[in-house]
């Protein structure tokens, strides 16, 4: 079956990750040993013997150790300072590339890796259309399951949201594709619970280092980190999460497309 075409109109802007490109790596990992399980079984939908695209690959938190386990990974992004900062530890096989118009033939990888991108792209179904079809059989992302009840993130959420404004996502995130087509796998890869300064996470939060945040008015995001320091201010917060491996058949996906499942 020919897959779906469709005509790409809105790109993303790269800017904001070039601000943050630094300190991506020390602010949006996933510690060990979950890392280690989850690129275990990453390494299990993937062929060795053909190449895996990266889509968003960013610094290469997950096609540098990839690559040092022998796999051919070929990544592409919007932001070269991200990139930069990729190849100085020693990322390779990068290109300056956006998701909506990729640079690839039909069918060139066996399988792709979005994680954490779509939110970030108005027309993010154009650009898993063209993961669809550059991709032979699999597309893997990550679901993280955030388990706080509060934390300084929610409650900022919660503050600017009662002021009208809300963070908003650009598209749809990988993780809630499962409410609209079912995965061919979703490996549960474990919990992680640990304890974290507060005050690091809201500072991280008054430097708007998270997506959504540089839209938040000047007034209401410094309200909202006030009343955040009155309440964690010198505490230390629970860190609580579930993490998954998402992976579809690119088959399934492109009919889901035809059957206008991703439309609202």
């Amino acid at each position: 079956m020919p897959k779906t075409i469709r005509i790409c109109t809105i790109m993303p802007e790269p800017n904001f990750f070039d601000g943050i490109a630094d300190i991506y790596d020390e602010t949006r990992g996933i510690p060990e040993p979950h890392f280690s399980r989850l690129l275990e079984r990453m390494e299990s939908y993937l062929d060795n013997q053909q190449k895996t695209l990266d889509i968003g690959v960013g610094t290469g938190r997950f096609s540098r150790p990839l690559q040092s386990h022998g796999f051919d990974t070929v990544g592409i992004d919007i932001s070269r300072e991200m990139m930069r900062v990729g190849r100085s530890k020693g990322l390779r096989g990068v290109i300056y590339a956006n998701a909506c118009s990729l640079p690839f033939k039909d069918n060139s990888f066996h399988s792709t890796l979005s994680v954490h991108l779509l939110h970030l792209i108005p027309d993010w179904l154009c650009a898993l259309q063209e993961a669809i079809r550059v991709t032979k059989d699999n597309f893997i992302t990550v679901k993280r399951v955030w388990l706080n009840e509060e934390t300084p993130y929610k409650l900022y959420g919660e503050l600017t949201s009662k002021n009208g404004k809300l963070i908003k996502s650009l598209g749809m995130s990988e993780k809630d594709f499962p409410e609209r087509v079912e995965p061919s796998s979703e490996d549960y890869l474990g919990a992680r619970m640990e304890t974290a300064s507060a005050d690091e996470g809201i500072q991280r939060l008054e430097n708007r280092i998270y997506s959504g945040l540089p839209e938040i008015p000047d007034d209401i995001h410094e309200d909202a980190i006030q009343k955040i320091r009155e309440r964690f201010g010198g505490t230390e917060v629970e860190v609580a999460e579930e993490i998954y491996l998402l992976v579809w058949r690119i088959d399934d996906l492109d009919k889901a497309i035809e059957d206008g499942v991703f439309e609202d």
